[in-house]
């Protein structure tokens, strides 16, 4: 890692470098931010402020330059979009060690050619925000920020003792199977539970057509090398799954977007695109959506079932939070609706238990899971039996329902927390969607208020959340944020949501000098 150069000047001789390279021309008819961001190009370019460089705060350099903050923020973002510098939570912009070094220097000389290639083809594989579940998993390290980002189950969640019960009172005797190597499609007993439990929730599936992966990510995976070829065209809803949005940019697919409401995907606008494309899957999260939160109409996931069959096309659900519910009963999956095999059913035992069991499954006619079975010995020949067998016992011994129950009370709970903090700590004018289930709340930023900007805002403030654009393969979502509130602490929640309604206020009072009157935040029926 390079220097970090800022970090060893005192303030005022850093600045006294800045003024070196930025030379103000106020009549060149030039605007001020591009000359800011072009002596700052040059800088970095010509390695004056190396890699790892930190950048002076906007307020900072905007007193030290006599212009705008604003003017500041627009010449950072105009290099950030180059991919010279880029803003991280908690330590400042920094500048980039890949925007400026020669691409014979890129790599030290312990670097095979071949990956030279890889790293210049990586943006257009997987797109500019390619590390950003990385990154979210990581702000999970840092105590200073709290994180409204990432949705995973709590620390106190996290069943460690009950794990540690069966452990002591069973692994002994079933070392073979909990520690051994196991089928490539499972363990036995996991599938014939999951089977059971489908069942129960109106799925008609049996054993032969359950094949556990590792982690729901290896489905879609799996799923996409057995369905797509590159330059094919998968349908997805607008907002979706990042991850999903990544997996299949990385298979080369080219993705086409179906925006939802408050009842799910639009299916009436689905029907033009299958009748004009010839798209391989449709790809749907229809309980409890990741990032809005919204549950499918049954309306429409009838609707949806039918222009599958109609056009030949495969549904891949992706239902992760089906279980996490607020209300008297689990929703159904789209899958207890299909009477055709057309529903591919994903889901996983990472948001209901703990994503370090990394236990997943695939529910698929018995072809498919076939198929699959040998797709994923290729990549994992099974797995992980440990994870399996403890899954197993908790089924078998009736503590997987008295976790889950807990669980949704608890989340229940800090949604309300959240909901209760918007109220109090937001400023006037924003739209929030509360859900009926899961872990994501969807809000809608007031006025022209963008995510990206509020996101580096609050950074200041040491809280972390997901802007909306990142779900959104239409170029949208630019006025949404995504807030996680099952993974804090309560008094977190509480604090996080108060110090994003600092950084707001903050941005609203440089647009206007004058104030503004306020309009009731708006709260929306439960989807």
């Amino acid at each position: 890692m390079g220097q970090d150069h800022a970090s060893h000047q005192p303030l005022p001789l850093f600045m006294a470098s800045i003024r070196s390279f930025i030379r103000l021309e106020r009549s060149n008819g030039t605007p001020l931010y591009r000359q800011i961001s072009q002596g700052l190009r040059e800088a970095i370019l010509s390695g004056e402020l190396p890699e790892g460089t930190r950048l002076p705060p906007e307020r900072a350099l905007a007193q030290e330059l006599g212009v705008n903050r604003t003017t500041v923020m627009n010449a950072y973002n105009d290099l950030s979009s180059e991919g010279l510098i880029e803003g991280h939570v908690g330590r400042g912009t920094l500048v980039k060690r890949s925007s400026f070094r020669p691409e014979e220097d890129y790599f030290d000389q312990t670097t095979p050619s071949w990956l030279l290639g890889l790293a210049a083809n990586e943006s257009a594989l997987i797109g500019p925000d390619a590390r950003v579940v990385s990154e979210l998993t990581s702000l999970k390290e840092r105590e200073e920020i709290i994180s409204l980002a990432q949705g995973t189950p709590p620390v106190d969640m996290l069943p460690a003792e009950l794990i540690q019960s069966i452990i002591a009172d069973s692994l002994d005797e079933a070392r073979l199977s909990a520690l051994g190597y196991c089928p490539v499609d499972g363990l036995l007993s996991l599938r014939r539970n999951i089977a059971a439990r489908m069942r129960k929730r109106g799925v008609r599936v049996d054993v032969q057509n359950i094949l556990i992966l590792s982690g729901s990510t290896q489905g879609l995976g799996l799923l996409g090398r057995f369905l797509l070829s590159p330059g094919d065209e998968v349908v997805v809803e607008v907002p979706t799954y990042l991850g999903a949005i990544q997996m299949f940019r990385a298979l080369g697919a080219r993705i086409i977007g179906i925006p939802t409401d408050s009842e799910g995907m639009r299916v009436d606008l689905l029907e033009a695109i299958l009748a004009r494309r010839q798209p391989r899957f449709i790809y749907t999260l229809p309980t409890f959506q990741n990032p809005t939160g919204v549950l499918m109409s049954i309306e429409r996931r009838r609707r949806l079932l039918q222009l599958a069959k109609r056009y030949q096309v495969p549904i891949v659900e992706d239902d992760a939070y089906g279980e996490i519910y607020f209300g008297e009963e689990s929703p159904q999956p789209l899958k207890a609706l299909d009477n055709y095999g057309n529903v591919l059913y994903l889901s996983t035992y990472s948001k209901m238990l703990a994503p370090g069991l990394r236990v997943a499954w695939l529910a698929a006619p018995e072809p498919v899971i076939e198929r699959m079975g040998l797709y994923k010995q290729t990549f994992d020949l099974n797995t992980n039996a440990i994870g399996q067998w403890i899954i197993a016992e908790l089924i078998r011994r009736d503590l997987l329902d008295e976790h889950l129950q807990r669980a949704r009370q608890c989340y229940q709970r800090k949604l309300t927390l959240m909901l209760d903090a918007i109220e109090t700590y937001w400023p006037a004018g924003g739209r929030v969607y509360p859900p009926a289930g899961g872990m994501h709340l969807w809000y809608r930023l007031p006025q022209d208020m963008r995510a990206r900007h509020l996101l580096r805002e609050a950074a200041h403030e040491r809280v972390a959340f997901v802007s909306g654009e990142l779900f959104h393969v239409d170029g949208g979502g630019h006025h949404y944020i995504r807030l996680s509130f099952a993974s804090p602490e309560e008094k977190h929640i509480t604090e996080g949501v108060r110090r994003i309604g600092v950084a707001m206020r903050r941005l609203m009072a440089r647009r206007t000098h004058s104030e503004e009157q306020d309009l009731p935040i708006e709260r929306l029926p439960m989807v």
